[in-house]
């Protein structure tokens, strides 16, 4: 029998990943670039490839009534395949479900789909079908308080089929995994083909809202390809998604704000946490560096005529990574360029081999 599990503020996840903090920066920003090529060619789409071209390029500082500073972007795409919006989004009700989670006992993850299909939409109209079925039924109703439910959509390109399936987080009692098989079984008309639970653990808000998407993978040669790199992929899944809640609350759960990610009243002080600030007008990529710890961007002085060398300089030593727009934009060519020139040297190498 499962024991009750309580997450507390100091269950949040780590930020340590398989990828250093630099490397994930630079990942967005290439992923950027390769998601605006793969637009251009869809036939219904193509006019998001200039919006995510430009999505995290401006930004304005901001300051708070304790004279702290950063930066935040002014302007996002709010397409569901930008990596940047997708970050951000999932940072916003990760917060949210923190602070709402904490201190509650009982909570278990769930993992709900049906069999792959072929048409994205009718998929996500039958998931959402049988969830609403099984949040009826007398069983689920007698062991479960509240629940979030997330859509994750993952793309099998060999099979060319989808596969939209639900991570949920529930409070309540005991549930047994054969019990709740059966009843998601019976939702789903005999659909439902995997179903997965078990207790919430310091990792399950991160699993919970992870991207929707997840818009690119490395292959065997280190280079980041977009998972779905074909145009008809690519608007089939924006129009499957256009309008849709990806993210619902029910009974305890209730109170999670959904909408309004990017709402005046959510922003708040990296360092104090206050909501009282203030617009510091635009500023130029030359005042930017990134802070890893925070994860937001930073703004120092802009540089005079006198000190300019100097900048320069202290940007140049090796001890220090310059995080400025410039210098992401230019790691992110030299790994493209590094990345290619390997593969034409393996590439050469086998030829000789043979």
């Amino acid at each position: 029998m499962h024991k009750s599990t309580e997450i507390s503020a100091e269950a949040v996840p780590s930020k340590q990943e398989f990828l250093s903090r630099e490397l994930r920066l630079f990942d967005r920003y290439e992923m950027q670039g390769i998601l605006v090529k793969a637009l251009e060619k869809t036939e219904h789409h193509r006019h998001l490839a200039e919006k995510v071209m430009t999505c995290h390029k401006k930004f304005r500082k901001r300051v708070c009534d304790q004279n702290h500073s950063w930066a935040r972007a002014q302007n996002s795409c709010s397409c569901r395949m930008c990596p940047h919006c997708s970050h951000r989004r999932a940072g916003v009700l990760g917060r949210r479900t923190q602070a709402l989670v904490i201190g509650k006992t009982g909570l278990r993850y769930v993992v709900l789909a049906e069999r792959n299909c072929k048409n994205l939409k009718a998929g996500i109209v039958s998931l959402y079908k049988a969830w609403t079925s099984l949040r009826r039924s007398v069983c689920w109703k007698g062991k479960v308080k509240g629940s979030i439910a997330v859509l994750e959509v993952t793309y099998n390109k060999k099979r060319r089929t989808w596969h939209p399936h639900l991570n949920v987080l529930i409070e309540g009692e005991y549930f047994p995994f054969a019990e709740l098989n059966l009843a998601w079984k019976k939702a789903t008309e005999g659909k439902g083909r995997t179903t997965h639970i078990n207790q919430a653990n310091a990792g399950t808000i991160k699993e919970l809202l992870k991207y929707t998407l997840k818009v690119a993978e490395r292959d065997e040669s280190g280079e980041l390809q977009l998972i779905l790199d074909e145009p008809e992929p690519i608007d089939e899944f924006l129009a499957a998604v256009y309008g849709v809640r990806l993210v619902r609350s029910h009974g305890s759960f209730h109170g999670l704000k959904l909408d309004d990610e990017e709402a005046p009243d959510e922003e708040e002080c990296p360092d104090c946490g206050s909501k009282c600030i203030v617009d510091g007008g635009a500023v130029q990529h030359s005042q930017l560096s990134f802070d890893f710890d925070k994860e937001v961007w930073r703004v120092t002085s802009a540089p005079t005529k006198a000190d300019r060398a100097l900048h320069l300089v202290r940007h140049s030593s090796p001890s220090r990574y310059s995080t400025s727009p410039e210098s992401i934009a230019k790691a992110v060519e030299a790994r493209q360029q590094r990345t290619r020139y390997e593969r034409a040297v393996s590439e050469l190498f086998a030829r000789e081999a043979a």
